[in-house]
């Protein structure tokens, strides 16, 4: 008798145990607060009188609606990340966005921030089904697992993820808005995951996608690059420097240029024989190979005599300025039009982010 009754207290444990169990991301409670109603009249107290009656502590409607008791999620969601210069959120806004301004030295926001999704999504393999330019971008299937239910069961969802961009016609501000446009659930034990949770993770991932492209621009900032070309390289132009001479200007720190310099001179021809960076100077020779012992003759990729070049290299955080002096004379606006392309070509291949 005594052991039958032992089973039966195990047996009546087990199935309170079974029937308290309450999924983490599910609310606890009586909630009370679903029976509450409002009441339609105050009655005075014998001999008081109410005062005039105003709308001044009226609760408005709400002009939406949402989960309510046990099914509202209680697990905090992911937070958009304005890590990037220039980003910032609207926090009276829905779903997972982010504005990026145009700041100084920014020369296209719009290019620089599609540059910048693009980049995120090629470095961490991200294929891409749909794409057009500037405007929206559609992931290939990303696939996130997790353990759900009384038992822990795996569920893996697979998702595509939409990005959004949106220019405002001023074009010194542009919105990435993200949202899953397609999904695909595998749920071991056919466990129940119900749509209120599904949706708060779909909005999870959403999210997380967004801080993906955010990470990536605040990074292509880190490194000093603030202005890049439709092949996500760094922006090359002519024009001139600080002292009015003719250059090579490029969308990047100083520092940023500088090291790049170190990649970009030899493969045009240079040879850097000295260099000082509190200055910002190369010394260098073109189209002249040294050795111990001789120097032999090489053939750059650029149109100019052979000899010793001092390049100049100036700028600051935003804008970096190259100039090239031969002879203590900086190079003439037509000579330096005549470098520019395989310069330019060569800087960009040195600097694809």
């Amino acid at each position: 008798m005594k052991s039958n009754l032992l089973v039966l207290a195990g047996t009546a444990t087990i199935v309170a145990s079974a029937c308290s169990f309450t999924p983490r991301e599910q609310a606890e409670g009586k909630f009370e607060y679903l029976e509450v109603g409002l009441q339609q009249q105050v009655e005075p107290a014998p001999n008081k009188k109410l005062p005039t009656p105003s709308n001044r502590f009226k609760v408005p409607e709400a002009n939406q609606t949402g989960p309510l008791g046990k099914i509202v999620p209680v697990l905090a969601p992911t937070l958009v990340w304005p890590l990037a210069n220039g980003s910032r959120l609207e926090e009276s806004e829905q779903g997972a966005h982010i504005y990026f301004d145009e700041i100084e030295g920014m020369s296209n926001v719009e290019q620089y921030v599609w540059q910048g999704a693009l980049q995120a999504l090629r470095i961490r393999n991200v294929g891409i089904v749909e794409q057009e330019d500037r405007k929206r971008i559609v992931t290939d299937w990303l696939e996130e697992s997790f353990t759900h239910g009384e038992d822990d069961d795996n569920v893996t969802i697979r998702r595509r993820i939409a990005l959004n961009f949106d220019t405002a016609e001023h074009g010194r501000t542009t919105t990435i808005r993200s949202e899953v446009v397609e999904q695909q659930v595998d749920a071991e034990n056919n466990v129940e995951v119900t749509p209120t949770y599904l949706a708060f993770r779909d909005q999870n991932a959403a999210t997380a996608a967004l801080n993906m492209v955010v990470s990536e621009i605040a990074i292509t900032q880190m490194a000093g690059v603030a202005a890049v070309d439709d092949d996500g390289t760094v922006a090359v132009d002519m024009g001139f420097d600080e002292d009015g001479y003719p250059s090579i200007v490029l969308g990047a720190s100083f520092g940023f240029t500088w090291g790049l310099m170190q990649e970009v001179l030899p493969e045009l021809g240079f040879e850097v024989d000295d260099y000082n960076r509190e200055l910002g100077r190369y010394y260098t020779i073109y189209g002249v190979k040294k050795s111990f012992w001789f120097s032999r003759n090489v053939d750059g990729k650029l149109e100019l005599p052979r000899g010793d070049y001092e390049i100049k290299v100036t700028g600051d955080q935003k804008q970096t300025t190259v100039t090239l002096f031969r002879d203590g004379n900086p190079l003439s606006a037509a000579q330096v039009m005549q470098i520019f392309a395989p310069f330019a070509a060569e800087i960009r291949s040195q600097s694809s982010l």
